[in-house]
């Protein structure tokens, strides 16, 4: 990429009138801030090896679960699932620990998953800033994680990271380093300074001019980066107000790779975004650019990007924060405030007002 950088000062900051920005710009210290709190929250768990780790939530509660899971690797020596959703699947109950996850402690599918499982003798933890959440995890006993409120869910993506990391270390389930956070805090200060300032280490607001007016695919290989292909695709949607797709290689090379084949007016305001990470698998990558020179005449662009030097946390991290950044500048050029939902709380108050639903 080069060239966009110095057009950032026509982007319009003005618009962020709730502060998404600064609170992108302040990464850094939530990772310091969630890495402490998490830390200090392992007292109260207790030393168990479970079978499996089960974590309930949605959204931008959710996705902290999704990044850990490829941080961690071959370092997580159980399996870790995301239940997205009301229920909580026979199979996944048995001998799992499980943690809701929930910033405002009161998402619905959450708080029904937990009513699910409660009171079956499970092991728990929640992480949260409060709402029902933390009140009916308190009155059964089950300990929880006490995050700062006042924030978008996808703006605290740090909160529901590192606790959920120090969790599956006090577990016995997984090794965490702590000059891996030391090396991932110092390189995401000197990130988050150069995309939110002029001059052609601001990848971030580059790349958001090349995807102006096109509909994002963001593809990874499924690693490390496969959280950050979905978490950079809910970015889009929520920070940039735009729609966005995510699909991971190999497996969109038995099936979406060929619906490339038709809708030329459609598929000409595509920009596909590649993420790639050093720990890719070869044939992964062989097969990645080799559909990638398949769509590169097809589609408006092809962009890529490939991971910072450093250890796991460091890369997917950078990658997580580029993203973001990118999505806010999106926001700008698009010509809306980044931070409100409309849809989503046009849906919320749909819900509430619907008398064939038992709201808890």
């Amino acid at each position: 990429m080069g060239g966009g950088y110095a057009r950032l000062e026509q982007l319009s900051p003005s618009l962020d009138r709730s502060g998404m920005i600064d609170l992108v710009k302040s990464f850094p210290l939530h990772m310091e801030d969630a890495w402490d709190r998490g830390y200090e929250f392992t007292g109260s768990i207790e030393t168990y090896h479970p079978a499996k780790i089960v974590i309930c939530g949605m959204g931008g509660s959710a996705i902290g679960g999704d990044m850990v899971r490829s941080c961690l690797g071959d370092r997580l020596e159980v399996p870790l699932h995301v239940n997205r959703g009301y229920d909580v699947a026979a199979s996944l109950r048995g001998d799992a620990f499980f943690v809701f996850s929930s910033y405002s402690g009161n998402t619905g599918e959450t708080l029904s998953a937990y009513e699910a499982v409660r009171g079956s003798g499970i092991r728990a933890a929640a992480i949260t800033s409060g709402g029902k959440l933390e009140r009916r995890c308190r009155e059964d006993g089950v300990p929880v994680c006490s995050i700062p409120g006042g924030m978008p869910p996808r703006a605290a993506i740090a909160y529901s990271f590192f606790p959920l990391l120090h969790t599956l270390a006090a577990l016995g389930v997984a090794r965490i380093d702590e000059s891996e956070f030391d090396d991932a805090k110092k390189t995401l200060a000197g990130l988050c300074e150069d995309f939110a300032s002029d001059g052609p280490a601001n990848t971030a607001a580059e790349l958001a001019y090349k995807i102006e007016g096109k509909l994002p695919f963001v593809y990874s290989c499924d690693g490390l980066f496969d959280a950050v292909a979905r978490r950079w695709s809910c970015q889009f949607n929520e920070n940039g107000k735009s729609l966005a797709h995510f699909s991971i290689f190999t497996e969109l090379n038995h099936n979406e790779i060929v619906g490339w084949a038709a809708l030329e007016s459609l598929r000409e305001n595509i920009a596909v975004i590649s993420l790639k990470d050093a720990e890719d698998h070869p044939m992964a990558l062989r097969q990645a650019e080799i559909t990638l020179d398949l769509i590169e005449s097809l589609c408006g662009d092809v962009i890529r990007v490939e991971s910072v030097p450093g250890p796991r946390m460091t890369r997917i991290l950078s990658a997580m924060i580029l993203g973001d950044f990118t999505s806010v500048y999106l926001a700008y050029l698009n010509g809306v405030d980044p931070t409100p939902v409309e849809n989503i709380d046009f849906l919320k108050e749909r819900l509430k007002k619907d008398p064939s639903l038992k709201q808890r």
